[in-house]
């Protein structure tokens, strides 16, 4: 509940007034595990909770990096959407198994307990970059600058036959590499 209400203060922020998302937004996010899932099951952010910590320390470095570089973004708002939502696909990838059946797990604390993360291999999709644009459309109007930023955050550790669309994408949205610059601090440089 403490990360599902540093988020709404966050989406509050004077910068994001102009960004519209739909009721329930917030809820979606943490029925589907964004608060209590990790960040991946076998590098950066491992633990319970590690994708909002990632998340969060993304759109920080992205607001650092575009204050201190002076980046201009299509709209003001887009550091934090971009920052803070670029990895939805890890809420339907990985699955989390606790050791207490009656705990309601999202939402819910897991301090004290016994969990396992998994892959779900129930996927009706797979993509990263472009799974999370898919998963976050429904709920904000995007702008083309950061469907490209989600799309292409990974930079080249894309698949290597999309290089050449990750450079066009960085080309005509500077702002693309700053993305994957952010997440590389998050992900190598602070851990998360």
């Amino acid at each position: 509940m403490e990360n599902k209400t540093a988020c709404a203060e966050i989406l509050n922020r004077p910068e994001l007034k102009k960004v519209r998302f739909k009721d329930g937004f917030l809820d979606w996010l943490d029925q589907n595990g964004f608060f209590i899932k990790p960040a991946s099951i076998s590098h950066h952010g491992m633990e319970p909770g590690d994708l909002w910590k990632h998340s969060l320390q993304v759109a920080d470095s992205l607001v650092t990096l575009t204050n201190r570089n002076q980046l201009k973004w299509q709209r003001p708002g887009s550091p934090w959407v971009v920052g803070l939502f670029h990895d939805l696909c890890k809420m339907d990838n990985y699955t989390m198994e606790i050791d207490d059946p009656g705990h309601e797990l999202f939402g819910g604390d897991v301090v004290g307990r016994t969990y396992s993360f998994g892959y779900n291999k129930e996927l009706l999709m797979d993509g990263h970059g472009d799974k999370s644009v898919m998963m976050l459309a429904p709920w904000v109007d995007l702008t083309e600058e950061e469907v490209a930023a989600i799309r292409w955050h990974m930079g080249a550790f894309d698949e290597k036959t999309n290089w050449n669309y990750y450079g066009k994408a960085v080309e005509r949205w500077p702002n693309v590499l700053w993305t994957h610059t952010a997440d590389m601090i998050a992900a190598r440089l602070i851990g998360v």
